[in-house]
């Protein structure tokens, strides 16, 4: 595209609000419970907009969340790398989700990448609140930082030693990856070392009401027959397919491992990865 034919008005109009009703110029100075907002209202705007357009039958592949930043960006003199490593290596030194957000927009990224993405892409609409949701761009963008947000909540839970993760983790056949959310549970139990995955029964409605998972196991003996430190799992998105994967790094001998539900199992594989 990059610009979406026949955006809807309002939407426009309430990101616009949003913005103008919470803009400060100087981002350090943002008051305390800006930063959850802004993850909050995004998340949903995101969700509606994207809805929208997903009735359209337009290219869903042009609004997939970029799995990292690009490096053109990651290039410019105003990209903060040590925030962004912070962001995706240390989640769990944000206390609250308001610290998250706070640091997102303090840091400059969020305003970098709007602002260099821009130039790089020849995207004007992105430096501008009143226009840019009606951007492709914008979606790949905050489809992104909604990933460090959920990242952020995965190592929240882990942290409390719940070590579950809530999410998408399986594709039922012939269903859409990116259809309507599933729900599921992964949950890894560290004295057993084994891997479980709750979903509601097949045929069950969750509209009004709560239903229990129904459990099954999924695999054993860690990661690659090792205990994990919970301080490195991480659940992510990483192949943008709309299912989850869990991420591990290995710190004793720097490996990176990825485990992926596959034939009701989660399948362990080395993967290179790194923030450099």
């Amino acid at each position: 595209m990059p610009t979406i034919a026949n955006f809807p008005a309002d939407l426009l109009e309430e990101h616009m609000n949003w913005h103008h009703a919470h803009h400060v110029d100087d981002p350090s100075q943002l008051r305390p419970g800006y930063g959850s907002q802004f993850l909050q209202f995004h998340r949903g705007f995101i969700r509606r907009a994207l809805d929208w357009y997903g009735r359209q039958s337009y290219d869903s592949s042009l609004v997939a969340p970029w799995q990292r930043v690009p490096e053109a960006i990651r290039q410019a003199p105003c990209y903060d790398r040590s925030a962004e490593a912070r962001i995706l290596m240390q989640p769990q030194t944000f206390r609250t989700a308001d610290e998250l957000g706070l640091f997102i927009e303090g840091s400059g990224l969020h305003g970098c990448i709007h602002e260099t993405a821009a130039a790089v892409f020849n995207e004007p609409d992105l430096n501008d609140f009143d226009v840019a949701p009606r951007n492709t761009l914008f979606y790949n963008i905050h489809g992104m930082i909604d990933g460090w947000y959920r990242n952020w909540e995965a190592a929240g839970r882990v942290n409390q030693g719940m070590l579950e993760w809530g999410g998408r983790f399986v594709a039922d056949a012939g269903e859409r990856a990116d259809s309507a959310e599933t729900e599921e549970m992964l949950r890894y139990v560290p004295e057993s070392g084994r891997w479980w995955l709750g979903r509601v029964p097949e045929g069950s409605s969750t509209r009004g009401k709560f239903l229990p998972l129904k459990w099954r196991l999924i695999g054993e003996n860690g990661v690659v027959g090792a205990k994990p430190d919970a301080r490195f799992l991480r659940v992510w998105d990483t192949d943008g397919d709309g299912r989850s994967e869990v991420l591990y790094y290995s710190l004793p001998d720097g490996k990176w491992w990825e485990g992926k539900l596959s034939a009701g199992k989660l399948n362990w594989q080395e993967i290179k990865r790194s923030l450099a």
